[in-house]
C-alpha cells in the first residue's frame, strides 16, 4: 500500500444528518438516493414480470425530478438543461403505459356494479385500455433501458462532482423554498371554494405533492413531521382521486365517440355487402357498447361530485387552512439559524 499523499484533505465520514448538512450536499445526497431507487425499479421494468416497476420507476424520477427543481440554484452546476431535458422526455414517455394501468384498474373496480346490457361496453373499454398498456409497454421495454441506463451513469457521474458549500443548513434552505409555498397553497384552496368547475385541483394536488417531497427528507427532524406528512399525503390522495376522475371522463368520452364510430362504419359495411336486406333487424339486435360507457361515465361523475363534496368539506370546516398554517409554521422552524455550517474538513470533501 502506497503512503497517502499528506497534501490531500483527510477522507471525513458523514457525521452530520441531513438537515444539517450544506444544501449541496444534502441535495445530490437525496438525488443520488432516487437515482437509485429508479436504477433498481428500470431493472425490474426490463424483466417485465413486476407489475409494480413502471409505478416505482416513475415515482423515483418523479421525486428525482422535483429534488432537482426545489434545489437548482445548489445542483444547478451538475445538472445542466440538457441532461434534465432528456430526463423529462423519458419520464413522459413513460406516461400512455401508466395512464392505462391506473384506468384498468379503476375499471376493474365498476364491474360489478353494472348491469348486463352494460357489460359490452364495459368489455369494449377494457380492451382498449389493455391494447394502449401492452404496446406502451413494448415501446418502453424495447428503448427505455439501454436509454436510462446511459443517462444514469451520466447523471450519476454529474453528482459525484465536488462542489462548494454553502454557509446555510439544507433545513434553512428549505425552510425558504416551503414558506412561499404554503401561502401558495392557501392561495389554491381558496379559489378552488369559489370555484364550481373545480379548475385548480390539479394545480392544487401538484403544490401539495411538492410540499411533501420537501418534508419528508425533513422528517427526522421535526417533532410532528410524520404527521404532517400523513395530513399532506391524505390530501394529495383526495385530490388525486379527483384529477383521475377528470382524466377518466375526458377518455370516457373519446372511446364513446370512438365506439360509435366503430359501431356506425360496421354496421355500413354490412349493408353495402351482402346480406344487405338483413340490415335493419341485425341493426337492431346489436348490443351497443355506449349503454355501457354511458353507465361508467355516470360513475366517474359520481366520484367527481363525492371528492369535490370532501375537499369542500375540509376547506370549509377550516382543516386545510389550519394544515397551510401548520406547513408555514414548520418552515419558519426550519428557516432558524440554529444549525452551525459545515466544518471546513467536510465542505472541502464535498
Amino acid at each position: 500500500m502506497t503512503e497517502r499523499d499528506a497534501s490531500l484533505p483527510a477522507p471525513v465520514p458523514e457525521r452530520l444528518p441531513l438537515h444539517q448538512l450544506a444544501p449541496e450536499r444534502a441535495a445530490r445526497r437525496l438525488l443520488a438516493r432516487q437515482l437509485k431507487s429508479a436504477e433498481a425499479a428500470g431493472r425490474r421494468l426490463a424483466g417485465g414480470e413486476d407489475a409494480e416497476a413502471l409505478h416505482d420507476f416513475r415515482v423515483a424520477l418523479r421525486r428525482f425530478r422535483s429534488i432537482e427543481r426545489a434545489y437548482r440554484a445548489w445542483v444547478e452546476d451538475a445538472l445542466p438543461k440538457k441532461l434534465r431535458k432528456r430526463l423529462q422526455e423519458l419520464v413522459r414517455s413513460t406516461g400512455p403505459a401508466r395512464d392505462s394501468e391506473v384506468q384498468l384498474h379503476w375499471l376493474d373496480a365498476q364491474r360489478a356494479a353494472l348491469r348486463p346490457n352494460q357489460r359490452t361496453g364495459y368489455q369494449w373499454l377494457r380492451r382498449r385500455l389493455e391494447d394502449r398498456q401492452r404496446q406502451g409497454y413494448a415501446a418502453i421495454r424495447a428503448a427505455l433501458p439501454l436509454q436510462f441506463a446511459a443517462l444514469s451513469a451520466l447523471l450519476r457521474a454529474a453528482l459525484a462532482m465536488p462542489a462548494a458549500a454553502t454557509p446555510l443548513s439544507f433545513a434553512q434552505v428549505t425552510g425558504g423554498q416551503l414558506k412561499p409555498l404554503a401561502a401558495e397553497l392557501g392561495g389554491s384552496f381558496a379559489a378552488i371554494a369559489g370555484d364550481e368547475e373545480m379548475a385548480h385541483v390539479h394545480a392544487a394536488r401538484l403544490l401539495v405533492k411538492r410540499a411533501r417531497y420537501l418534508l419528508e427528507p425533513l422528517v427526522p427532524a421535526l417533532p410532528d413531521g410524520k404527521e404532517l406528512v400523513r395530513e399532506l399525503s391524505g390530501l394529495q390522495e383526495l385530490l388525486g382521486d379527483m384529477h383521475d376522475a377528470e382524466v377518466l371522463g375526458a377518455s370516457l368520452g373519446e372511446a364513446a365517440a370512438e365506439a360509435g364510430a366503430a359501431r356506425y362504419r360496421a354496421l355500413v359495411s354490412q349493408a353495402l355487402g351482402e346480406g344487405a336486406d338483413a340490415f335493419g333487424p341485425v341493426a337492431r339486435r346489436r348490443s351497443d357498447e355506449r349503454a355501457g360507457l354511458a353507465a361508467l361515465a355516470q360513475r366517474v361523475r359520481t366520484q367527481m361530485h363525492g371528492g369535490r363534496a370532501g375537499l369542500l368539506a375540509k376547506i370549509r370546516g377550516g382543516e386545510v387552512a389550519a394544515l397551510m398554517r401548520r406547513l408555514e409554521q414548520t418552515a419558519e422552524q426550519l428557516e432558524l439559524p440554529r444549525v452551525v455550517a459545515l466544518p471546513q474538513a467536510l465542505r472541502s470533501s464535498v
